[in-house]
């Protein structure tokens, strides 16, 4: 019997979008993608996750990475980066649509104390929920196994046959499947509710 849903945050509950966020500051598209990369596809905004180097070290480092040209545009971008986070407006309906259907609900993410700092009104659904964990706070990240773990450690009452993980990432998702945990592949709330409800009447996804 499916009782908790445990969210992934960025890109489920929030838009984290940094290419839209990139085109607003009018870069000329080589420069865009230059700059995206650096701060966004690179290790150093994982490190930032991972909560390991402080925010100084990480915005120096950043800027090592590209010509002396780039450093203001690079920490620019760095220091701005919350514009990559927006609401989305189904987040607490759902959550509490859930909760009246009986489910706990829990979060697992990927997230900077950094981040989390500048982005608070978007993560205003928190004190919805019974209790979670970012990654900043244990130094690991999805798709480790230790994340979860670490994650039911938090959260002793949770089972994870008895749990439903969505997130955006296949990886992260294997990664959960692989400890027990019943795993969806988040693509929009219409698909997650859908694949939910298959899953808790018993049929095969």
């Amino acid at each position: 019997m499916i009782k908790n849903i445990i969210f992934d945050i960025g890109r489920v509950l929030i838009d984290f979008d940094p290419d839209t966020y990139m085109k607003s500051f009018g870069f000329e598209p080589e420069k865009e993608k230059l700059l995206r990369e650096t701060v966004f596809g690179g290790p150093l905004w994982r490190d930032l996750d991972r909560g390991i180097k402080p925010v100084p070290q990480i915005r120096e480092e950043l800027a090592s990475n590209v010509s002396p040209k780039y450093r203001e545009d690079i920490l620019t971008v760095f220091d701005h980066s919350n514009g990559t986070i927006r609401k989305r407006e189904y987040t607490i309906p759902w959550i509490r649509e859930l909760q009246s259907d009986g489910f706990q609900t829990y979060y697992l993410s990927n997230y900077s104390l950094w981040l989390i700092e500048r982005t608070r009104d978007a993560l205003d659904f928190l004190p919805l929920m019974r209790n979670g964990l970012f990654s900043y706070e244990v130094g690991l990240l999805k798709p480790e196994p230790e994340i979860f773990h670490a994650f039911l450690e938090r959260c002793p009452e949770v089972i994870p046959d008895e749990s439903i993980f969505f997130d955006d990432s296949a990886k992260n998702v294997e990664a959960a499947c692989a400890l027990g945990f019943h795993g969806i592949v988040f693509e929009s709330q219409t698909q997650a509710v859908k694949d939910m409800k298959l899953l808790t009447e018993g049929r095969a996804l």
